[in-house]
């Protein structure tokens, strides 16, 4: 009797021990599986905005063709577009803008009518500067508050002795139903299809992830690629005085800077944005009995506080920042 209650005691010792230590290893590696998430969310937008503005020159939207191109919001020479949350707890989203075109996407005048009846139906284009217009390329037809986009059909370029390029073409999205123009009409070549991007990056709350959708040529589904994401939050940073540095870090609010507002600014303002700062939270799985995060979240310098619950205080999170400069964009302004 006294070897079998001896025998007890050790056997609850070491299961009290057996189930401290796997509570504490589940929150190592819920600790460890957040950071991971946070670094590989943040290194995906990295990338995203490492080519924000590659083949999209701010120089070709000039005050002469800038009515012409401000109907199509899509085609602005804006790398990088934020959507503010309504409040700090909830995400923002951040929309970056590339293509691959080996004109910069240089705007050229249509140089005859044509008329786009439906997706899929369309007459041909004629341009008077064939060179840069190649099969598989993603056009933009752009007249007033009307846009229309189409890639070139397989062997769908050919010029005349007059030296006028037809551009046989298959409209996927857009405007439909209207007539472009000779003088007021232009085309757009945004370069080969799997060059191009316009990709928004957001974080759905329920499913605690980080997702991306291509929006451009086609609106995509949208398509999570990293969990245990809750929050992401980004801020743009302003040249100001036109010194070539940053010099203030501006959220996306207010009658300039909103998402809403900003594709509407002269190229004047969108030539402030030299950088912008992004902050990712994760956070753990695991659950933990006692409260381990009191809060607030800090981001960006503090800029920005995020309280948490009672409930969310029993979770542990990762949050990681950084800062990129829009060299495209800075590339391509002059």
């Amino acid at each position: 009797m006294v070897g079998l209650a001896i025998g007890m005691l050790a056997l609850l010792a070491i299961y009290q021990v057996y189930t401290v230590s796997e509570s504490q290893k589940r929150t190592i590696i819920g600790g460890s599986d957040a950071q991971q998430s946070a670094s590989y969310a943040l290194y995906l937008l990295v990338r995203g905005l490492s080519s924000a503005g590659n083949g999209i020159a701010s120089a070709a939207w000039d005050a002469s063709n800038r009515a012409a191109l401000d109907g199509c919001a899509m085609l602005r020479p804006i790398p990088v577009l934020i959507a503010e949350g309504a409040k700090a707890s909830d995400p923002d989203a951040v929309t970056v803008l590339f293509g691959g075109s080996g004109s910069l996407s240089t705007p050229v005048p249509l140089a005859g009518d044509a008329t786009i009846a439906s997706l899929g139906a369309a007459e041909p284009y004629r341009v008077a500067v064939p060179a840069g217009f190649s099969a598989g390329d993603v056009v933009v037809a752009v007249q007033g508050a009307d846009c229309t986009v189409s890639t070139i059909d397989p062997g769908g370029t050919a010029v005349s002795e007059s030296g006028l390029a037809t551009l046989t073409h298959t409209p996927i999205s857009g405007a439909v139903g209207v007539g472009y123009h000779v003088g007021t009409a232009v085309l757009v070549n945004l370069g080969p299809a799997a060059s191009l991007g316009r990709i928004r990056y957001s974080v759905d709350v329920a499913s605690r992830s980080l997702r991306t959708q291509q929006q451009l040529p086609t609106t995509d589904p949208v398509n999570p690629v990293v969990g245990d994401i809750v929050n992401l939050k980004a801020q743009y940073g302003l040249d100001t005085d036109g010194d070539g540095s940053v010099d203030t870090w501006q959220s996306a609010s207010g009658n300039v800077w909103s998402a809403a507002t900003l594709p509407t600014q002269p190229l004047a303002t969108l030539r402030q944005v030299q950088a912008a700062r992004i902050a990712i939270v994760a956070r753990s799985a695991q659950y933990e009995r006692d409260p381990v995060t009191p809060g607030p979240l800090l981001l960006l310098d503090g800029t920005i506080s995020i309280a948490l619950t009672a409930d969310q205080q029993r979770y542990r999170y990762r949050v990681l920042e950084t800062m990129v400069p829009l060299r495209n964009a800075i590339w391509n302004a002059s």
